[in-house]
């Protein structure tokens, strides 16, 4: 098992007296990874490919994976590296710890971070540090704006309901909006918790989740009374219908201040809702990188309900101020990810024919090899059209698709 310490000192207290060196320390001393290890999560684990290997006139080019469980994969098929080069995914904003992995998401560019550990792990110095997550590799015209929905309620948020998360801020930024501005606003939570009972008269069930989630959620009605007022709950919304509750929100609150890169805040922005984090958030693993780009919506300057209330009042107030898709198209998506991908990855600068940065999708070389060896355009491979090919999910899954990699390409 990884060494796994759960980082809850910063999860409520945005300024920490200790060196930054040992801030990036008890980041890394938490991943994802090791739950992965367990006989019963094997059927969880993500097999994602967003570039995938070709063979073309001769010429053989690999292909890029990312997973939770690299190291479980790779030990079990070791040749795959032949045609393959596998990505660590902590699922946090720590850096994986992943042994296999020939590159790591990081979630952010920092190059002193990146500094201190390579110093730290001299094994790990030929690393390749991507700043992206799986949240990155989100599908931008299939999360995307509503057609004919408008703008009827003031906050949409989707998070778990668990610590992390300071469900109690949202609440009391909720309380301190209707005693400085006079309003009420209207909000929508999707918790994800599937434990979750909404009752017919919107109130909530908490009996079932788990006890942490539970206090959460005690916390959040003692702080509004009469709840409904506020908060319409919903325990799980289908990914299908996403998009119509972000479009139909005039901003998206996320309360964290320490976790992974959110996928939260890569739809809102998608459906070209403008999203509202506090400034400090993941501020220890992104030094000076951005949440997001432009004017995609706000930063909440102090860790405060009164400072969230405001920027809340800002943001629904000037609808026509944010473009926060138009930033999503030019810095993020599916395409941006996987050119950060191929840019970064030397091989791919000294092997890939007719390469250029930036412009994976215009390489007629690639486009011609996709359509020989999966019978599918460059763009139509990287938007998921064949997803049997691209991710899979639970061991059983994997040894299948790697089987059929193996064959394709004649390694025994």
């Amino acid at each position: 098992m990884k060494g796994n310490v759960w980082p809850i000192e910063y999860f409520h207290n945005p300024n920490s007296n200790k060196p930054i060196e040992q801030i990036w320390d008890d980041i890394d001393g938490y991943t994802f990874e090791s739950q992965y290890e367990s006989e019963d999560k094997l059927n969880k684990i993500d097999f994602v490919i967003p570039f995938i290997p070709l063979n073309y006139r001769g010429k053989v080019i690999k292909g890029v994976f990312y997973s939770q469980a690299v190291d479980i994969i790779i030990e079990k098929f070791p040749r795959l590296k032949e045609i393959f080069f596998p990505i660590g995914n902590s699922m946090f904003s720590s850096y994986p710890q992943s042994e296999h992995a020939d590159a790591f998401f990081t979630c952010y560019k920092n190059e002193a971070r990146e500094k201190y550990y390579k110093n730290k792990y001299p094994n790990k110095k030929d690393i390749v540090m991507l700043p992206l997550q799986d949240a990155d590799f989100m599908n931008e015209y299939k999360v995307a704006p509503a057609f004919n929905v408008f703008k009827t309620y003031d906050i949409f948020c989707v998070s778990t309901p668990y610590p992390v998360k300071n469900l109690p801020v949202i609440a009391m930024a909720i309380k301190a909006y209707e005693k400085k501005y006079g309003k009420v606003l209207k909000v929508k939570y999707a918790l994800g918790a599937r434990d979750l009972i909404v009752n017919e008269d919107k109130t909530i069930d908490i009996s079932k989740l788990r006890f942490d989630a539970r206090e959460q959620l005690k916390k959040v009605m003692e702080i509004l009374g009469d709840y409904t007022k506020y908060i319409e709950f919903f325990s799980f919304i289908d990914y299908k219908d996403l998009p119509t509750y972000y479009t139909g929100a005039r901003c998206s609150v996320l309360a964290s201040l320490l976790e992974g890169k959110n996928r939260f805040i890569s739809e809102a922005m998608s459906c070209n809702t403008p999203v509202i984090v506090f400034k400090d958030f993941n501020k220890y693993s992104r030094g000076d990188y951005p949440v997001f780009f432009g004017n995609s919506g706000e930063y909440v300057p102090e860790f405060s309900p009164e400072s969230l209330a405001d920027t809340i009042h800002k943001v629904i107030n000037n609808p026509d101020k944010y473009e926060p898709r138009k930033n999503y198209l030019i810095h993020n998506g599916r395409r941006n990810f996987v050119n950060t991908i191929i840019d970064s990855i030397p091989y791919y600068k000294e092997n890939l024919p007719d390469y250029e940065k930036g412009q994976i999708e215009k390489n007629i070389w690639v486009d011609l090899a996709m359509q020989h060896n999966y019978q599918l355009s460059t763009y139509d491979f990287i938007y998921g059209k064949n997803g049997a090919i691209q991710h899979v999910r639970g061991m059983d899954a994997i040894e299948k698709l790697i089987k059929f990699f193996y064959s394709r390409f004649k390694i025994k």
